[in-house]
């Protein structure tokens, strides 16, 4: 879980650098700790590790106590300790410093630490709560000496679904990874809690294979110790001002000003209690963070006890505070800061959203059953075609919708939004191709747009159609006004890889009045397959802010699929996961914008596949089943998701398998698809079918575009690492850099796990030049082919790799009654076998093979 934290930890600790480690409570830091000081054992380090306590924090060298110092040496007092930790410090081999909880420790031990590092220069390892850590009365000054600061972020969705299928021992539901992660705010102790006393509460449910929530509650009385845990330390006010906000949920903060202030407000925050976040009218608004806080006080026992506090609450809450319906674009030169800026916030902006969508999807459903109107309908189905869907709710304003004096452009709308429901979750393109067809006899002038719906229904759910040019171009629309004819004109171009006649449809509209959602999917698609990736990235980015800040959650989800195409083709991995997160903490999106939630489901799962042993179930599981093999858009079909999950004996019938799918996705229309999907398996493994295949699509559809990519993947292929190197040094940066960086990556790799150091020598010596030369940020992937995954562990590693979790080489030898050596080799194979870097991560592997 935090392997990237660790190894940055590890970096500095070699350069001698001192790092603290920072994050709230349950954040995970002392578990970084713990893997940091085994790696440095491991090496051969002697690491000088103790740790401070709330209890004793008032007790004299009660944190020096816990390095097994002589009692009598401790009577000298900080310097004569000091003196003595110092000279042990000062003999020769690598040595370091390693403090838990250091805003803990008494200040006679912080003293001796402080006096002992700065006279040996050994580097600290310290942890620490978010908050400011270090009075001006504090003895402990880190300025002396270089400190790297490493900040643990909340978990991501992926991580927290990982966490999860460790803990519960199969994997969860997208539900039950979206709820968890809400309540948890992706705090790592909270996530696994949740899920632990969830199922000791029979709140989760085991069905065909995935857990999920059997409740309408996460809430469990399990849980009451460990959120009081996390109240520790909180005053009277503070307590009150939690209380105040779990019992109003999110509130703007000038409407607290009776209830709590700034000062208090601030505290709370810093502590990690209350989560900010500034809507686009600059209010700010406040909420209790994690919201299983809320949950603990809203209890029925917390609410008794506080009666009064209660009571108080009601009485001067003021005015519920009005979202305002006018959103701003934020600056485009400021996108990718935003969005850094809001993944560093958590989930905050995400609950935000949410209960902001759901205000809105109750306001528009109260509208209809006071008024069951067709434009009233209309209203509430254009929600549902981003927004999460109550199937009983849609099928009652379905058949409850009243037609007399129906505006025709609201009937059609309403025709097509049943369409969909009737394709993605009743009886299928028949059915949905039959309501268009008496909508348009109903609606003559509307007929070019139904027809036009029908034909885009046909080509995404089944293939192509033949005569498409005939069919679609030769409607004659009533209703240029709509956008629809040209939109879906320029969808289908997209699935045709042509991106200039795409634009060029989009561009003939008068406007989109019924498709203003759509459009933009459609218009960030074309320029992104057109080669122009900066700018279908700037324009899909501006297009998802501004969709947060209006609740338009179809063009939130459909702008965030492109922003993660166009950020993976940049390099920039670690903003599409982040961009992917914000979607998937969103839960089950509505209609057509749920196979783009399902394919970035897939995306994010194929990288997970691709860069892991395969030991944990990757997100791509969490998509949906019952869908096409092959699908128009990337991950929107789940034959390539299959393809790499599957396990081959040998590359070679990798190749064989993934040329027949290219084959197959050419054969349906689906050229985008193809390209994508060629792309992405040249980089993972470029066999020879592949090659040619991939070959022929690139020069028919993308021109010169692919050529570098395509050259240099077949030296690869053909292990010519002289045509290699002229390639590399002839190479020109273009679109492709981020996938040559994942080849070249991939390939050492693959020479690692074959155990080919030849081979891997030549092949790094190759690609050094190139790698200085650009630094490409390409992905560690490779084809599972057997080689990479785990071998079976004899008992006597499994036995020792139990123990270095938590335990030194020393401590195990002496245990065992072996030697340090003996103990050293056992871990340095089942390293090897299982294919883990660290011995915090051969843990977690032989404990979850074990389960």
């Amino acid at each position: 879980m935090f392997e990237e934290e660790t190894r940055r930890a590890l970096d500095h600790v070699a350069r001698g650098i001192s790092v603290r480690i920072v994050g709230g409570a349950g954040s995970g830091r002392s578990t970084v700790l713990k893997s940091i000081v085994a790696d440095l054992e491991k090496t051969g380090a002697e690491v000088f590790s103790l740790s401070g306590a709330r209890l004793l924090r008032e007790t004299p060298l009660a944190g020096i106590g816990s390095l097994g110092l002589d009692a009598r040496i401790r009577q000298n007092g900080p310097l004569g300790v000091a003196d003595v930790l110092a000279e042990r410090l000062a003999r020769r081999g690598p040595k370091a410093i390693a403090v838990d909880d250091v805003d803990l420790l008494d200040k006679e031990s912080l003293a001796v630490i402080d006096i002992v590092q700065r006279r040996t220069r050994r580097p600290l390892m310290t942890t620490a709560g978010d908050s400011p850590l270090y009075s001006q009365s504090s003895v402990f000054s880190p300025a002396r000496w270089p400190e790297a600061k490493i900040r643990l972020s909340p978990l991501r969705y992926d991580q927290v679904n990982k966490l999860l299928a460790q803990t519960l021992g199969s994997p969860p539901d997208v539900d039950l990874t979206t709820a968890i992660l809400m309540k948890s705010a992706g705090n790592p102790r909270l996530v696994v809690r949740i899920a632990q006393s969830a199922v000791f509460s029979k709140l989760l449910i085991l069905r065909d294979g995935q857990w999920s929530i059997a409740s309408h509650t996460l809430w469990n009385e399990y849980l009451q110790s460990t959120i009081e845990a996390l109240l520790q330390g909180l005053n009277t006010d503070e307590l009150t001002a939690l209380h105040t906000l779990s019992v109003l949920g999110a509130s703007p903060m000038e409407s607290l000003h009776t209830m709590a202030g700034p000062e208090i407000l601030d505290g709370l925050e810093r502590r990690g209690l209350v989560a900010v976040t500034e809507d686009v009218n600059n209010t700010i608004w406040v909420d209790v963070s994690p919201p299983i806080v809320a949950d603990y006080f809203r209890d029925r026992h917390t609410l008794s006890s506080r009666r009064l506090l209660t009571d108080r609450i009601a009485r001067e809450i003021d005015t519920p505070f009005q979202p305002a319906s006018n959103p701003l674009s934020p600056p485009l030169a400021e996108l990718l800061k935003d969005l850094r800026r809001e993944a560093g916030g958590g989930t905050s902006a995400t609950r935000h959203f949410q209960e902001q969508l759901r205000l809105l999807e109750e306001a528009h459903f109260g509208l209809w059953e006071s008024e069951p109107s067709m434009s009233n309908a209309a209203a509430f189905l254009k929600f549902y075609w981003g927004g999460a869907i109550d199937p009983s709710r849609i099928e009652q304003v379905f058949s409850g919708t009243q037609f007399a004096g129906a505006d025709p452009a609201d009937s059609f709308f309403f025709a097509m939004t049943q369409a969909l429901w009737v394709i993605s979750y009743g009886d299928g393109l028949v059915a949905a191709t039959g309501i268009l067809k008496d909508l348009g006899s109903a609606y003559p002038d509307w007929k070019a747009e139904a027809e036009a719906f029908a034909i885009y229904l046909a080509a995404s759910f089944d293939r192509m159609p033949a005569n498409l040019d005939q069919a679609l171009y030769g409607l004659t629309s009533h209703h240029p006004e709509s956008g629809v004819v040209p939109v879906i004109q320029g969808m289908l171009e997209i699935y045709r890889f042509d991106a200039q006649v795409a634009l060029m449809a989009l561009d003939s509209a008068d406007s989109y009045e019924l498709v203003t959602s759509i459009e933009p999917f459609v218009r960030g698609l074309a320029l992104l397959i057109g080669g122009q990736s900066d700018e279908a990235l700037s324009f899909s980015l501006a297009q998802r802010a501004a969709a947060r800040r209006g609740l338009d959650q179809f063009r939130f989800v459909a702008s965030s699929y492109v922003s993660v195409l166009a950020l993976l083709q940049r390099g920039l991995s670690l903003e599409a996961d982040y961009v992917m997160t914000s979607v998937f903490a969103l839960g089950k999106h509505g209609f057509l914008v749920s196979f783009l939630h399902d394919a970035m489901l897939r995306i994010a799962g194929l990288r997970e596949l691709s860069a892991s042993a395969k030991t944990i179930p990757s997100l791509g599981t969490q998509a949906r089943k019952d869908v096409a093999d092959i699908g128009p858009l990337p991950g929107t079909g789940k034959s390539v998701y299959d393809l790499v999950a599957a396990q081959y004996s040998s590359p070679e019938e990798f190749d064989e398998r993934a040329a027949v799918l290219l084959e197959q996705q050419i054969d349906r229309g689906y050229i985008t698809e193809a390209v994508y999907s060629s792309l992405f398996m040249l980089a993972l493994s470029p066999g020879q079918r592949i090659l040619k295949g991939a070959g022929r699509v690139f020069k028919k559809h993308c021109g010169a575009m692919h050529d570098q990519f395509l050259a240099i993947a077949s030296a690869v292929s053909d292990n010519d690492h002289q045509l290699l190197r002229i390639l590399l040094d002839q190479y020109e940066p273009d679109t492709d850099l981020h996938l040559i960086g994942t080849l070249l990556k991939g390939t050492a790799r693959r020479y690692s796990l074959e155990r080919d150091p030849d081979c891997a020598a030549a092949f790094q010596q190759t690609v050094s030049a190139f790698e200085v030369r650009f630094q490409p940020k390409g992905e560690d992937l490779v084809l599972d082919t057997g080689a990479e995954r785990p071998q079976p562990l004899s008992a006597r590693e499994i036995e020792i790799a139990i123990l270095a979790g938590h335990q030194s080489n020393i401590e195990i030898s002496s245990r065992l009654g072996i030697s340090t050596r003996t103990v050293e080799n056992h871990i340095s194979r089942a390293l090897k076998k299982t294919g883990t870097a660290s011995r915090s991560g051969l843990y977690d592997v032989v404990r979850s093979l074990r389960k």
